[in-house]
């Protein structure tokens, strides 16, 4: 099954913040090829950043806290497909009124683009206007529970 992980669920997945037991059942769900995870590429983008500043955070310096990321990074391409997004989704995003916060509604477009079943994500009441009947829009915990 295709799923989409937003942004929140794989950094808490990289960091073990959250609820780590499920966000690592659902990569486990990924990598034994049960299912096939993707994230967008802002999202990549952004866990890049705060990747980085986590490991900074934890005390690690340059060339080391670089030789690390490149490593996680590397891991995470290796188990996540990129979502695109063409001109026109991006269009599509952006002029949606239901969303207040429109990286939300790009998400959306790119799990909608790559034809995922479920986009799991901690914000849940983020995507609550949406329409679900593409995409179901639920938590990690509540994904598993669906799916085991």
């Amino acid at each position: 099954m295709r799923i989409f992980l937003d942004t929140n669920v794989v950094m808490d997945y990289l960091t073990s913040r959250g609820d780590e037991a499920t966000t690592d059942k659902i990569f486990e769900t990924i990598d034994n090829g049960e299912n096939t995870g993707f994230i967008s590429v802002g999202s990549y983008y952004t866990i890049t950043y705060l990747t980085e500043r986590f490991l900074k955070n934890k005390g690690y310096d340059n060339p080391e806290r670089l030789t690390l990321l490149r490593d996680i990074l590397s891991t995470l391409l290796s188990s996540l497909e990129i979502a695109g997004c063409t001109r026109e989704e991006l269009l599509l995003g952006t002029n949606d009124t239901q969303f207040k916060d429109l990286e939300d509604s790009y998400q959306l477009q790119a799990a909608n683009a790559s034809s995922c079943v479920y986009l799991i994500t901690g914000n849940v009441k983020d995507f609550q206007s949406s329409d679900s009947t593409a995409i179901e829009v639920v938590t990690p915990a509540e994904f598993l529970r669906r799916n085991q």
